[in-house]
């Protein structure tokens, strides 16, 4: 017989998945029934994106970056598609910030190797 026992505070990809299915469906049906206004921004196609990255985050724990991808990428469409003239802004600063980012990570696992190499040769 299996025991499926589940770890307090964690909420498993299936269980965000469908928190975000009812909130689109939700979204939907307030929109249908004019009960309040929705914005059109809040569906459309980069929130599909954005929700798709909170949901991969969920489901590793938010500990794997590809949830940080489609943030960043969802929320870059998303502000092009409704500022004017934001496209002039918002992809010159997402490249600096991904070179940014790398940079910094492989900063970080040079700077670990070299302390692991040091302790090893003593």
């Amino acid at each position: 017989m299996e025991t499926i026992i589940n770890t307090p505070g964690k909420i498993s990809g299936k269980t965000m998945a469908g928190i975000i299915i009812v909130i689109i469906g939700g979204l939907l049906l307030i929109d249908q029934l004019d009960l309040f206004f929705v914005p059109n921004w809040l569906l459309s196609w980069p929130m599909a994106i954005i929700a798709y990255g909170l949901y991969m985050g969920a489901k590793y724990n938010f500990k794997k970056p590809v949830y940080i991808w489609l943030l960043v990428i969802g929320t870059a469409f998303l502000l092009t598609d409704n500022i004017d003239n934001a496209d002039r802004m918002v992809w010159p600063i997402a490249i600096i910030g991904t070179g940014a980012w790398m940079v910094m990570k492989h900063t970080k696992h040079d700077e670990a190797h070299a302390q692991d190499a040091s302790y090893k040769e003593i």
